[in-house]
């Protein structure tokens, strides 16, 4: 059986950026977050965003271990003055289980039927600056600038719960020849 539990505290809080460390812990191609950055983006009193911006912050457990996180947001900037009335969520992170998955996403769903919104959008972050998507190819990579890592499977993931790509984004790599290090 699944159980959420929502972020109330610093220990709780910890346990949520931390929980990537334990579902990456073999992957040579995540790239951690700083923590202590993490820890911020969710206080009130460092982070800005809070002034137009709310967050609800969820840990889903099995058999007293979490397997997934997710964090329900509001801009509501972007529903009062742009009239878009939609949930966000983002730090959307979970192990390989189809109802572990439906939960989270159905927390998010909930509460944004709750605030009288039309529709969910994710994964993204506060706004529209900050990450957004879900990798679909190039695991086999270090982590892209303009997302979060992920595993293979999420993609099967959202398609159970019914999400359509809405935009697509491609980063590439390339090398450099003749690029002197001291400039950059």
């Amino acid at each position: 059986m699944i159980t959420l539990k929502e972020v109330k505290n610093k220990k709780d809080l910890k346990a949520f950026v931390k929980f990537p460390f334990t579902l990456y812990k073999d992957c040579e191609y995540w790239t951690p977050p700083i923590i202590s950055q993490e820890m911020n983006t969710f206080n009130k009193n460092e982070n800005p965003v809070f002034q137009d911006a709310e967050a609800q912050l969820f840990l889903a457990y099995k058999n007293n271990a979490i397997v997934g996180r997710i964090a329900a947001i509001t801009n509501n900037l972007e529903i009062q003055d742009q009239n878009i009335k939609k949930m966000r969520f983002g730090w959307f992170d979970f192990i390989d289980d189809l109802e572990v998955s439906k939960i989270l996403l159905d927390k998010v769903a909930e509460i944004g039927k709750s605030k009288n919104l039309e529709y969910t959008e994710g994964p993204v972050g506060f706004s529209n600056l900050d990450k957004v998507g879900v990798m679909t190819e190039g695991f086999e990579s270090t982590t892209p600038m303009v997302t979060w890592y992920n595993h293979a499977y999420y993609v099967k993931h959202y398609e159970a719960a019914g999400y359509e790509i809405e935009k697509s984004y491609s980063e590439s790599r390339f090398p450099f020849e003749n690029v002197k290090p001291e400039i950059f």
